[in-house]
Order: C-alpha cells, then sequence, then structure tokens
C-alpha cells in the first residue's frame, strides 16, 4: 500500500497553533480512521522538521530542544531524529505533519530539498498543505507574536524586501512547488468567508477527509490576540527580562504571556488605514500570480477591505495607572500559582499516606490545604473521593458539590458528582450530574455508561411504584 503524508506548512499566522492542538487532542481518534499525527518530531508543534532541514550553519533556537544547539551537532540530531521517525514511521496510516515553522524557517531550495529526501525515505507521495492569509493581517499578528517572544519591534509593519518568501508567496510557493512539484501543493485561503464553518480546523478537516468534525474532541482556539495596552506593557517589560532566553526568562514570559491572552484580550496596536494598503499593495503582483496559478478567475487574491483600520494609527504608548494595573494582575495570577503548587503538594502527599493505608492522615491533610485554600476544586474533588472510599457518602457528596461550584466547567468533577450521589441512593441527582458532564463533554464515555445506569433504576423504580 502507498504510503502518504500531508505536511501542513502553515504559513504562519493562519491558526496553525489552533491545528495543531486540535491534531493531538485527537490522536486517538485520527489513528482509528488510518491518519497517524507523529511525535519525534514534536509532541503538538513539528518543529523538528524545521530543525532537521535548516542549514547546519545557521543559528537558530528552534534546533536546541532536538540537540542541535551548535553547527557541530547537527549532524547527530539528523541522524537521531532518523532514527525517532523509522520507530513510528510504521504501518499504512497517513501521516499528518504540522508545522508554520517550514514557512518561516526554510528559506532556500537545499533545505526544502533535505526536507523533502528525509521525508521521501518513509513516504511514497507527500502532499503539501498551506493556508495564505492577506500580507498586512499577518504583519499585524506577527508584531503581537514578536512582542510574546520577547522582542521589542520599532513597527508596527514589519519591514521587508518584496522578495522575501515571509510574504512574498509567489516566492515561497515557487520554493515549495520546484521541490515537491505544483501538484504536490494544495493553496487554501485564510479567509472567514471561504473556510468551513469560518473556522482553519474544520476546514482542513473536510479538506483532507480526516472524517465528521463532529466525531472529533474540540479545542479552544490558540494564540489569541492581546490589546494595545498589553502590547505595551510587554514592549516596556521585555528589556528587563534577561534577552539571553534561558529556561527561566522563558517560564517568566509565558507566565507574563499567559496572563495577558486571559485578561486583555483584543486587538492590538494598528497602522493607519492607508499605510496598512500601502504595505498589501507591495505584493499585489506576487498575488496576482499566485491567483493565476492556483485560483484561476479570482481578481484579486485576496478581499480588499481595509475598513478594520483606523484612520490614524494607533498611538503606541499608555499611562503609570494602567502599567500598574497590569502589574498587580500578574503578581495576583503569581499568587493563584503558588497555592495551585501547594494544593498539589498537599494532594501528592494525601496520595502517599492514602496508598500506605494512612486514611486519616490523607483526609487530614486534605482538610488542612482547603482550610488554607477553600477555593480550590482539586482539593474538594480529591476529598470527596477518600470520603466515598471510606463509606462516608453524604459527606463525599458535599465535597463533590464543592468542587463543581468551584469549578463548573470540569466535566471530570460532575461526573464524580454524579457517582457520588448515585451512592447515595439519589438517581435522580446522579442523572442530573452526568447530564452536566455530558453537557460540558459529549464524549465522556463514563458519564454515558453512568447516565444510562442512573436512568435504568429511575424506570424501574417508577416501573415498581406503578
Amino acid at each position: 500500500m502507498t504510503r502518504k503524508a500531508i505536511l501542513q506548512i502553515g504559513t504562519e499566522k493562519t491558526g496553525t497553533t489552533s491545528l495543531q492542538g486540535f491534531l493531538a487532542a485527537n490522536r486517538d481518534r485520527l489513528a482509528a480512521r488510518g491518519f497517524l499525527y507523529p511525535r519525534f518530531c514534536g509532541e503538538l508543534n513539528h518543529t523538528g522538521l524545521a530543525a532537521y532541514a535548516m542549514d547546519a550553519d545557521r543559528p537558530d533556537p528552534l534546533k536546541a530542544p532536538f540537540g542541535g544547539a551548535s553547527p557541530e551537532a547537527v549532524p547527530q540530531m539528523r541522524e537521531r531524529l532518523r532514527k525517532l521517525a523509522g520507530a513510528e514511521l510504521t504501518g499504512n496510516h497517513t501521516a499528518i505533519f504540522c508545522s508554520e515553522h517550514c514557512h518561516s524557517r526554510l528559506e532556500t531550495a537545499d533545505e526544502v530539498w533535505r526536507l523533502r529526501d528525509f521525508l521521501a525515505d518513509f513516504f511514497d507521495e507527500i502532499q503539501i498543505s498551506v493556508y495564505l492569509r492577506r500580507q498586512d493581517r499577518v504583519a499585524l499578528s506577527l508584531y503581537s507574536t514578536m512582542l510574546k517572544s520577547g522582542a521589542q519591534p520599532e513597527r508596527v509593519l514589519a519591514g521587508v524586501r518584496d522578495i522575501s518568501p515571509y510574504f512574498n508567496y509567489d516566492r515561497f510557493l515557487g520554493l515549495w512547488e520546484g521541490v515537491f512539484g505544483r501538484d504536490a501543493i494544495s493553496v487554501r485561503l485564510f479567509e472567514p468567508d471561504l473556510l468551513v464553518n469560518r473556522s482553519v480546523v474544520d476546514d482542513f478537516v473536510a479538506t483532507w477527509g480526516l472524517g465528521p468534525i463532529g466525531e472529533f474532541r474540540k479545542v479552544a482556539n490558540e494564540n489569541g490576540s492581546i490589546s494595545l495596552e498589553a502590547q505595551e506593557f510587554l514592549r516596556l517589560v521585555n528589556p528587563l527580562i534577561d534577552d539571553q532566553s534561558g529556561p527561566t526568562e522563558a517560564r517568566l514570559r509565558g507566565v507574563v504571556v499567559s496572563t495577558l491572552e486571559r485578561g486583555h484580550p483584543g486587538h492590538g496596536a494598528r497602522p493607519s488605514r492607508a499605510e496598512a494598503r500601502a504595505f498589501y499593495e507591495r505584493f499585489r503582483p506576487a498575488n496576482e500570480r499566485v491567483a493565476q496559478r492556483y485560483f484561476p478567475g479570482r481578481d484579486p487574491l485576496f478581499s480588499e477591505d481595509f475598513g478594520s483600520y483606523p484612520e490614524l494609527a494607533d498611538v503606541r504608548g499608555t499611562d503609570p495607572e494602567t502599567v500598574a494595573g497590569i502589574a498587580a494582575e500578574l503578581l495576583r495570577d503569581a499568587a493563584l500559582r503558588i497555592d495551585s503548587l501547594e494544593a498539589e503538594i498537599s494532594i501528592r502527599d494525601a496520595v502517599i499516606a492514602w496508598r500506605d493505608e494512612r486514611h486519616s492522615l490523607a483526609v487530614g491533610r486534605i482538610r488542612a490545604a482547603i482550610a488554607r485554600l477553600p477555593g480550590h476544586a482539586g482539593l474538594h474533588r480529591t476529598l470527596g473521593e477518600y470520603l466515598l472510599r471510606l463509606r462516608q457518602t453524604p459527606e463525599a457528596v458535599s465535597a463533590a458539590e464543592a468542587a463543581c461550584v468551584r469549578a463548573p466547567e470540569n466535566a471530570e468533577y460532575w461526573h464524580f458528582l454524579g457517582i457520588a450521589r448515585a451512592a447515595a441512593g439519589d438517581d435522580a441527582g446522579a442523572a442530573d450530574a452526568q447530564q452536566t458532564a455530558l453537557d460540558l463533554q459529549p464524549d465522556f464515555d463514563g458519564a454515558q455508561e453512568a447516565l444510562a445506569r442512573a436512568q435504568s433504576r429511575l424506570q424501574t423504580e417508577a416501573a415498581g411504584q406503578g
């Protein structure tokens, strides 16, 4: 049987992070349909492909996690990736690879050929999947990403050459066509009205025939945009974080960025409408050539509505009060993280005590932790489980209810509440809890089975009363 690979290479800023999250979350369901989302080159983002293909003498932090931090180490890194690939790429599954870094990092024909030769050892057919987004919109997202990565870009619209393959899609596609062939390239436009269900995930699933989208686990949208104020905070704080980007600095930046994404979503800094249009116009000839090859009769390639831009560029800068407010949010977030860590340590200690059959000690440690951290849902959930095992059923139900109150979006907590209520003889309450779990997570097999049992008991009881 022909071995096939689908290589999704971005481009960047086209929802690739969300797509990677979807593919990783659905590895088991994809496998059941004959598709493999490999792990050897990255658990989520297959950055190992770009690391392998880049020239050895090109410094890039992408190589370090795979053991290629220096040019001398690159041959060993490549050999290691080949061995890992050989161990995983077995059988007749169609492999799906996904990494936007193939777009941003591979700049020469030699690098693309190196990737092709690597994959050709394992696959007879390689299809390339590409999504293209209007260049000015890519530039805006790139500005935000650079800030999140610790950079300090001077301009919102990147200063690039018109021939740069990052924005010049004619050159970019030509590079991949020259290696894989025109017929191997599938190009889609990253415009909501042209995507299935206005979603790149749904569009990819439909385009490549992965199966009905409703049969896969849903994932949250990733890599959300942050507000102008949040961007300015990053622009001010980035120089204060060590520019060596070591592990400590990376973790610190990750905490800052995740807090800003949760607390300050919105559009970031925007250039003026005239500036955005002028940037886009630089690539019109390249876009026209792409349209001629892949979308005959479509003119222009992208929608040319620039109404989302202001007449005057957004003023970058923020006041001290806003900076102080964001800093206070970060401190609160750090405190919550410390509380969560303390709770996890208490749960771990309780697990050890329970395993050693010191049940009273296990329950006591969880109760002591709840006294310090009454809002932590996981502690209440753990307490409920131990009390249920000790046949203290009413107290177990109360603990399970407390967990659901504190984390109402957690399907597993509602499932456990249903189990506790069933143990207490409350089949109606058990059914309600299991139904809530299924409303939150429709594919929750355990909740489906528990709901069926509770409903069966209720029907038997009703029949007996009749």
